[in-house]
Parts: C-alpha cells; sequence; structure tokens
C-alpha cells in the first residue's frame, strides 16, 4: 500500500522509512501456481456452527487480526503473529454477546483499528497499539440510542496512525471521519450523498498519503465511488451500466490505484473493477463466478488491495458456493479453495480471501462441513511463515 520515496520525502520519518524500504524489496507476484496453505484457529474458537475464527487484515511481517467467536457466541478480537502466537482481548465496554470486539485492519507497525459494541447495543471505535495500549473514541455527532447499533465504525488505519472510518447519525444516514493521531477526528461528507435512511457516505480505505476511497449513496439511492484528497476535495466515479439500485467499495494503495466491487445493471451478480491512478476503469469477473443473479451471493467481490495491485476476495459461483480468489496487476487470475472448506449449494459460504500484504500473503476466512469458521494464510512459495 505504500509509495516509498514520496513518503519518505514528505514526512522524513526514518524508522518508517526503513520499514517501506522492506516492503519494496519483499512485495513479490504471487505466481498461479506458487501458493501454500495454512489453516489455523484463535484460542477459544468455538466449533459450533457460525462459531469460529475469522482474520479481517494482515500487515507487512506477517501479524494478523480478526475476530473470534466462542462456544457462548461471544465474538473477541485476536491477533496472531507470523510465528504462530496469538493473543485475544476485549476492549473494556464490550458486550461480546450483544455485540463485540471486532478488529478490523492492521498496520505494519502492529496497531489495530476497528470497532467494538456495548451491551446498549451502540458501536463504538477503537485504536489498539503493538503494546496492547488501547484508545477509544466515537465521531461527534455519532448517534446513541440505546438498542440501534448507531454509532462509529471504525474502518482502516494506515502506517501514521491515521485511522478513517465511517458513523450512523440518529436519522440512520453515514458519515466519515479521519482521526488523526493525537485525537483529533475531522467528520466528512461526499457532496453527492443523500441524507436520508442508509444514504450518505461509506468509507473503505486510507492510504498512506490520506486519501480516502468508499462509496457515497445519494438521495435517489444510487450508490457511487468516491476519492477523498486531504484538502477535502471529492472526485465521484462511475461503472459500466450502473444503475440506481447498484452498490459498490473502493479501496486505495498508495500509488492511487483503486480496486473493489459493484453490482452489475439489473441484477445481483457482483463485478471486480480496478480503477487506474489515472481514471481507466478495468472491469472483470472471477472465472467460474455466477452470472444469473438469482441469488445475492453470485459473482465478484474484491475486498483488498495491495501495493504491487494484486487483489483479494471470493467468487460465487452459479450454485452459490464460495471460493477464494487472488488477481495480479496484469489481469492474471488464481482461484483456490482450502482443503475441506463447505461446499454446499446455496449455502453462500466456502472461503473468502479477506486480505493481503505487500508481500503477496493473503488472510481469509473459510467454512467446514459443520460451518464453523477457520482462518487460513496463503504464502507464495518461496516466502515461509
Amino acid at each position: 500500500m505504500r509509495a516509498l520515496s514520496g513518503t519518505c520525502h514528505r514526512f522524513a520519518n526514518l524508522p518508517l522509512c526503513s520499514a517501506l524500504a522492506i516492503v519494496t524489496a519483499l512485495a513479490i507476484p504471487v505466481q498461479a501456481s506458487a501458493q501454500k496453505l495454512i489453516t489455523f484457529d484463535a484460542p477459544n474458537s468455538g466449533t459450533g456452527a457460525y462459531q469460529g475464527t475469522a482474520p479481517t487484515g494482515i500487515n507487512l511481517e506477517g501479524t494478523i487480526t480478526g475476530n473470534v467467536t466462542d462456544s457462548g457466541y461471544g465474538t473477541h478480537g485476536f491477533v496472531r503473529t507470523r510465528d504462530g502466537q496469538f493473543t485475544n482481548f476485549d476492549i473494556p465496554g464490550a458486550d461480546p454477546v450483544v455485540g463485540c470486539t471486532c478488529p478490523l485492519s492492521i498496520n505494519d507497525f502492529g496497531t489495530i483499528a476497528g470497532a467494538y459494541i456495548d451491551s446498549n447495543a451502540v458501536q463504538h471505535g477503537f485504536v489498539r497499539y503493538r503494546d496492547g495500549k488501547i484508545e477509544t473514541f466515537d465521531a461527534p455527532g455519532a448517534g446513541a440510542a440505546p438498542g440501534s447499533y448507531e454509532g462509529t465504525w471504525s474502518a482502516v488505519i494506515n502506517n501514521f496512525g491515521v485511522v478513517a472510518g465511517d458513523f450512523w447519525d440518529v436519522n440512520f444516514t453515514a458519515h466519515g471521519f479521519l482521526r488523526t493521531p493525537d485525537g483529533k477526528i475531522t467528520t466528512f461528507d461526499d457532496p453527492a450523498g443523500g441524507s436520508g435512511f442508509y444514504q450518505g457516505t461509506w468509507v473503505y480505505s486510507v492510504n498512506d498519503f490520506g486519501m480516502i476511497t468508499g462509496a457515497v449513496t445519494d438521495p435517489s439511492n444510487g450508490s457511487h465511488g468516491f476519492l477523498r484528497i486531504p484538502d477535502g476535495k471529492f472526485t465521484n466515479f462511475e461503472f459500466p451500466g450502473e444503475t440506481s439500485t447498484t452498490s459498490n467499495s473502493a479501496y486505495i494503495n498508495d500509488f492511487g490505484v483503486i480496486a473493489g466491487s459493484y453490482n452489475a445493471p439489473g441484477t445481483n451478480v457482483a463485478t471486480g473493477f480496478q480503477r487506474s491512478r489515472d481514471g481507466e476503469m478495468t472491469v472483470f469477473a472471477v472465472p467460474g463466478a455466477g452470472n444469473v443473479g438469482n441469488t445475492n451471493s453470485e459473482g465478484t467481490w474484491v475486498l483488498a488491495l495491495n501495493l504491487e495491485g494484486t487483489t483479494t476476495g471470493d467468487v460465487g459461483d452459479a450454485n452459490a458456493e464460495h471460493h477464494s480468489f487472488v488477481r495480479d496487476a496484469n489481469g492474471k487470475v488464481t482461484v483456490f479453495d482450502v482443503p475441506g472448506q463447505l461446499a454446499v449449494p446455496g449455502s453462500g459460504l466456502g472461503s473468502v480471501g479477506e486480505a493481503i500484504n505487500d508481500a503477496g500473503v493473503v488472510a481469509g476466512e473459510w467454512h467446514d462441513a459443520n460451518y464453523v469458521a477457520h482462518g487460513f494464510i496463503r504464502l507464495p512459495k518461496d516466502l515461509d511463515e
């Protein structure tokens, strides 16, 4: 996710520049047949249906974060180091059963950003540092009505500790926010956004230059991609054949490449896209993707993007069974399954690549035949854990 020389010259941060030099050295393309799969479970991972381990983020060091659901359906956060050492954690005030401790991303220095939900079913943001120190926060204007699931959803963190996310107000309108390492929060709205129920600005990604991407829902409930640069200027972008019912996601790397998914016109079929820095759009469907749209579980979902321009996510086939994929910057796609993953038509489950680091290592989730979730790591063959 990092553009090495520009970041170092702009910020003159020697520890960060050293880390970024490692990124450049290790950021190698994933080869189609070059992979090694490792599966894992966090401590106290439940063994019942829809319990288990769900990774959400991975950094260059190979440290993975995510959530673990125990045998009582309580959901907690976890960190797994490259050598397989786990730490489970709960944010003070989180209710694991009513809500969760839900880590959502991790930067290359081991700082985690996420959200937690309290016993009143209200969402809050958090930052957890490598040493275990935790800071919690709420975006100004976030709703807090008991039982509402309103509040602050902290989505992503960059290598400078800048956190971006979105929040719901009392009318369930979404707004974006940016939180600097000193705790200062700036809220923002895409001018194209509506102010009604489930309309507004949804944040998915922030890069090391402070560029933010996401989706905006307009007053007609149409959805569009957006790019917000640090001075607050927005650029909206559309997709071929986009309709008023289209939804989308958008992730950005430090070269300004954006990738994500949107619904194909007039269907429930998800379609992948990659947008170059100059705005050129490439639309793609992963081989094997269902294209009828009879369910909400067919198509191509892009969930993460790295510095190389490699994406990962999942593909739903015509039976609504899901498979992980990696697509490199040249458009070469590898679809893969985790041995033992669930294969039940109509389940909407299987495996999914949730995150990818700049060395091409994928972290993801898979479900077994008993509907239990587990984590997986996909390594290129010339990298060892």
